[in-house]
C-alpha cells in the first residue's frame, strides 16, 4: 500500500499541471538538449498560450537554491513558428536556452504562464572537466624533445647547405 502511494505521489505534479515541457531531445531535431552550463527547453504550446508573456523557475536541487526568471520571452503564434531568411535558408523556433547554470548538476524546472504552471522537468547539466587546472600532463614528453633537435638540427644543416651552394655557384 506503501509503495503504491509513492507510486501515485510521483503523478501528483502531472496531474495538476496545465501543460508538459520537456529538455529537447534527438527527436525534436537537435543533437543534445544538454550542455555544460544550459539546457534547451521545449516550447509552452502556441495554440492556448500565444501572446502570452512566461516566466521560467527553476530550482537547484544540490543547493536548495530556487531562481525566478520573469518575461523571458512571449509565445509566438502557431503560424509564425517558421521563419524564412533569404532563398534557402529556413530557421525555427524550437526552444529556449536556459543559461548561466552549474557544470554537473541537476535542477528542477517549469514554466508559468499567468497562473498555469508546467509540470515539472527533471534536467542535469553535463558533467565536464576543467582541463585548465589539469597537472597531469607534463609540458613535454621525451619523444617530443628528441623530434624537436632533430628536426632542428636538419633545418640548421639546410640553411648552411643552402648558403653554401649560393656563394659556390656565384664565384
Amino acid at each position: 500500500m506503501l509503495s503504491m502511494l509513492f507510486i501515485l505521489g510521483g503523478f501528483i505534479p502531472l496531474i495538476y499541471a496545465d501543460f508538459s515541457a520537456t529538455v529537447l531531445t534527438m527527436d525534436d531535431g537537435v543533437i543534445t538538449g544538454r550542455f555544460s552550463d544550459s539546457v534547451l527547453l521545449s516550447l509552452p504550446p502556441c495554440d492556448q498560450y500565444a501572446g502570452k508573456s512566461v516566466d521560467l523557475e527553476y530550482l537547484n536541487v544540490n543547493t536548495n537554491q530556487t531562481t525566478t526568471l520573469n518575461s523571458i520571452f512571449t509565445v509566438a503564434n502557431c503560424s509564425s513558428g517558421i521563419n524564412t531568411v533569404g532563398s534557402t535558408a529556413i530557421s525555427r523556433n524550437i526552444g529556449y536556452q536556459l543559461k548561466n547554470l552549474s557544470n554537473g548538476t541537476q535542477y528542477r524546472i517549469h514554466y508559468q504562464i499567468g497562473s498555469n504552471k508546467s509540470a515539472p522537468i527533471m534536467a542535469t547539466t553535463r558533467s565536464v572537466p576543467d582541463f585548465g587546472n589539469d597537472l597531469s600532463l607534463p609540458a613535454r614528453s621525451g619523444a617530443m624533445v628528441v623530434i624537436t633537435v632533430i628536426l632542428s638540427l636538419a633545418m640548421f644543416f639546410l640553411l648552411i647547405c643552402l648558403i653554401l651552394s649560393t656563394v659556390m655557384s656565384s664565384a
